[in-house]
């Protein structure tokens, strides 16, 4: 064979093995990409999954619930400019001679949040959220809108429960909080900005339980912020009488407020446990108000010194006084008895026993272990409703009452009989002046008050007067024209 057949044929080879490699080649990046291709298509998915955790589920399943309040509240304003709350007190004694202060009423509105609790229309809320509210609109996150109407409302543990009227409403289930657990995930839904982003649905964000059980002093009245639940869950105003929700989706508490240097969400929020909620909205559907508890104990706590004169041990707290008739007397709990168990909790400071009580309801029952003298007795009593006050409300947005030994004990008075300041309503006229609960009113320009009657009678006599009321042994003069 010539050289030439021979070159072409292993040219020939040459080309074959080339070609076979090619084509083995292409067949194995073809796999590759399929492969490839699939590996995507899991990997995909997988984040798809993931994307869809339980703190996704839970906002999607509590938002169609969580609602828009929109109310307008009438306040009392000062009509002089010399009478800001800026004003030094000198000045505005001063001023009050050349210009009297008078006043008008002005209506605002304000935003909150709300929670859906049935399909019948009843809203779980902040009281400080629907106070001295005159008008109510509720906005569902589909942009649906009703009027609202307090069912009952209670300043003491801030809660409110609306109503609307409709059927088939979404709602939110109510968990557990007794159950929660320092450093679980939960979410926080309200509307921060109100209509601001013209958006009716909720904004959700998501934190941690940082601590239970945490109670706060309250500048606000008579409300009392004991064993509450503290979040890092940005809160923000607006989002008052919002839910708090953990991972399934439940309701654990109610937001309520937050503490703050800048008025924005500093990671330290508070809401109000759901257990306590549940039995503020078992009265509130019962009975159409929250029937105020009653025990009728009055306790302190062990100085040294108390210590000492009696010849006892600083343990527990000391039952300085007990109402008349109240369920602690029927119960057989005296005065000079020492409380060291409550509820199976250790009593070792008033702080401890208020914080028991705070979350306690008519009808609820409560066992105490007492010391008297060198016995311990177990003794369980009913918690009883508070009698119905004798107070009146007058002009000044105040309520009053004739001074009683519950009265008495209760502010600390050392009269016993007059006029004392029970609550005073925010933005009023009283609260303008300063007047707080606790103020014994003793006089009327020159005309010395008897009794609740007594003041009515004066006050509807003149326009401009002076008050002379007696705060903690400080007598204060304040001036009033109206």
């Amino acid at each position: 064979m010539r050289r030439r057949d021979l070159l072409f044929i292993a040219v020939g080879v040459v080309v074959a093995v080339i070609a076979i490699q090619l084509v083995a080649l292409a067949r194995t990046n073809r796999h590759h990409s399929h492969s490839d291709t699939v590996r995507l298509m899991d990997l995909n998915e997988e984040i798809s999954s993931q994307r869809s955790n339980a703190i996704v589920l839970a906002a999607q399943e509590v938002s169609p619930s969580v609602v828009s309040i929109t109310i307008t509240q009438t306040r009392v304003v000062s009509t002089s400019p010399f009478f800001s709350p800026f004003t030094d007190e000198f000045f505005r004694d001063f001023f009050h001679d050349f210009f009297p202060e008078r006043y008008y009423r002005q209506q605002i509105k304000s935003l909150g949040t709300g929670v859906i609790i049935s399909a019948d229309g009843d809203i779980l809320t902040n009281e400080h959220v629907v106070s001295d509210a005159t008008d109510i609109n509720i906005t569902l996150p589909d942009g649906r809108q009703f009027k609202g109407t307090i069912i009952a409302s209670d300043r003491t543990v801030d809660l409110a429960l609306i109503r609307v009227n409709e059927k088939n409403l979404p709602y939110a289930q109510l968990g557990n909080s007794d159950e929660l657990l320092i450093g679980e995930w939960v979410l926080a839904l309200g509307n921060p900005f109100g209509f601001l982003l013209e958006d009716t649905r909720p904004t959700v964000t998501v934190g941690v339980i940082s601590a239970l059980n945490r109670s706060i002093k309250s500048t606000h009245d008579e409300r009392v912020y004991k064993n509450m639940i503290q979040t890092d869950a940005a809160i923000n105003p607006g989002n008052s009488g919002g839910p708090l929700v953990n991972v399934l989706g439940q309701v654990v508490g109610i937001n309520t407020f937050i503490f703050t240097s800048g008025g924005g969400s500093e990671g330290i929020g508070f809401a109000r446990p759901i257990d306590v909620a549940k039995k503020f909205i078992e009265e509130a559907q019962q009975f159409g108000k929250i029937r105020h508890p009653w025990i009728g104990i009055w306790t302190q706590d062990i100085s040294p010194e108390i210590a000492e004169a009696m010849g006892i041990e600083r343990s527990g707290v000391l039952i300085s006084a007990v109402d008349t008739a109240s369920p602690a007397e029927r119960a057989g709990i005296r005065e000079r008895d020492r409380i060291i168990l409550a509820n199976e909790q250790r009593i070792n400071r008033v702080a401890d026993w208020d914080r028991l009580v705070a979350d306690l309801f008519v009808g609820d029952t409560v066992s105490i272990t007492v010391l008297r003298d060198k016995d311990t007795l177990e003794i369980s009593l009913v918690i009883a409703e508070l009698p119905e006050s004798a107070g009146i409300k007058t002009k000044l947005g105040i309520y009053i009452e004739d001074i009683n030994e519950r009265l008495a004990r209760k502010y600390n008075l050392s009269y016993r009989s007059g006029v004392v300041v029970t609550e005073v309503e925010k933005n009023s006229i009283g609260e303008r002046l300063g007047i707080a609960p606790g103020d014994v009113i003793l006089q009327v320009d020159d005309e010395r008050i008897r009794n609740k009657s007594h003041f009515q009678e004066v006050l509807t006599k003149t326009r401009d007067t002076t008050l002379i009321i007696d705060r903690s042994g400080l007598v204060i003069q304040l001036y009033l024209g109206l």
